[in-house]
């Protein structure tokens, strides 16, 4: 049987690794946003111009969502000819 004093240990070892996971995600997710901040930074020699990348992105989108309509009116029209 384990006695009172290894209990704590064991609880405390695994709080601590609990703690260290945690701490490692948070981490990883930190160095994430970090990587995906350095593409905007100016001093980034491959800098990407937010306001620009921002106006390209909407334009993709509208032509996105209007090919999207176009597919979804065949296929609308293809099933109410059958």
């Amino acid at each position: 049987m384990i006695n009172i004093y290894q209990q704590i240990v064991d609880m405390e070892l695994h709080d601590l690794e609990d703690k260290l996971i945690d701490l490692q995600n948070v981490l990883v997710g930190n160095y994430s946003v970090l990587e995906e901040l350095w593409a905007y930074h100016p001093s980034n020699p491959n800098f990407i111009n937010p306001i620009k990348a921002y106006d390209e992105l909407k334009i993709q989108i509208s032509e996105l969502e209007n090919e999207l309509t176009d597919i979804e009116n065949k296929i609308k029209h293809l099933k109410s000819v059958n």
